[in-house]
């Protein structure tokens, strides 16, 4: 049996797709929905359609067929069920991608990121001189050298988590702070902070140094826990909600848990995020409302960075 992906697109909002399969010398073809029915499994649920694909009105009615069999035994913790619906089917429409990173990731995501990620922290230069830096090597004039070395080591960073197939581990969160601030003015490159530190403009205070080695095993420990139960979403704020509130790194810290949250989006098969510059304000409101221990306000901007990002949904 031969299986042929065909006509992969989003209709309505069902996010359903028409398989056509190879049989002997004869093509037969099913209308697929991807379900997830735990927080790592997903099954395909199917509808067949024939030796021919179904005239529109048919196809309409066959969508709701689908979406009544299409069962739904994982819930999530966090996100609302509306926006569970559109996001789940986010996710089926980027599952079908043979190669995901390959194919599913925009050509220009690592600059726009990039730039992005560096510009919440303060860094000054724009998309266009970041886009010049990553992919023509190119320092525009009149720019500082630590600005261009934060550009690059942010385009090393992401390779390291696009590439890294292993489990969250101390190990690998030091190796991509390295990444990120390594030939920068940072003190401490992949090591744990040694004084205590201040964020900018929030009322959180982290917690001292000496503490760090030990919170950071608890939340490698408490990560392998929770990636059985939590959704993706809800796992990759959560990470990322704990590592700024530690703030194990004397400088870092956002950019680092912003590439560890897209770690586990690829891991799990979504697609990764962007943080909009323009949204830093919202952004750090709802990383406040996790620091006093509500974690709903940040996994809801977290959905609609996605659905904003990837559907033309309104988000």
């Amino acid at each position: 049996m031969t299986t042929i992906f065909i006509n992969i697109r989003v209709v309505a909002i069902y996010m359903s797709f028409i398989e056509k399969q190879r049989h002997g010398n004869w093509f037969y073809y099913y209308l697929v929905k991807n379900v997830r029915t735990s927080s790592s499994s997903v099954k395909k649920v199917r509808i067949f359609l024939g030796r021919k694909v179904p005239p529109h009105d048919k196809l309409q009615l066959l969508f709701k067929e689908i979406e009544k069999k299409a069962q739904k035994p994982y819930s999530a913790k966090w996100i609302p069920k509306e926006l569970l619906e559109r996001i789940e089917d986010l996710h089926a429409s980027v599952a079908v991608f043979k190669k995901f990173q390959e194919e599913a990731i925009p050509a220009d995501f690592v600059v726009r990121f990039t730039y992005n990620t560096n510009a919440i922290e303060g860094n000054p230069l724009t998309l266009r001189q970041t886009a010049l830096i990553l992919s023509d090597n190119i320092a525009p004039q009149g720019t500082r050298t630590d600005d261009v070395i934060e550009v690059m080591n942010g385009k090393d960073g992401w390779e390291l988590v696009k590439n890294y197939k292993g489990n969250l581990s101390e190990k690998f969160l030091k190796s991509l702070h390295y990444a990120i601030v390594k030939n920068t003015k940072c003190r401490l490159q992949g090591k744990y902070r040694d004084s205590e530190v201040r964020i900018g403009g929030s009322d959180w205070q982290p917690p001292q140094a000496k503490d760090i080695p030990g919170l950071m095993k608890k939340i490698v420990n408490k990560y392998k826990q929770l990636k059985q139960t939590l959704h993706p979403i809800e796992l990759a704020s959560w990470i990322h909600n704990e590592l700024v509130q530690v703030h194990p790194f004397t400088d870092g810290n956002g950019r680092t848990a912003r590439l560890v949250m897209n770690w586990v989006f690829l891991k799990r098969k979504y697609p990764p995020v962007i943080i909009d510059v323009r949204n830093k304000e919202k952004y750090y409101s709802v990383i406040e409302a996790a620091d006093r221990g509500d974690q709903k306000p940040f996994v809801e901007f977290l959905v609609a960075q996605l659905l904003a990002q990837y559907t033309t949904e309104k988000s």
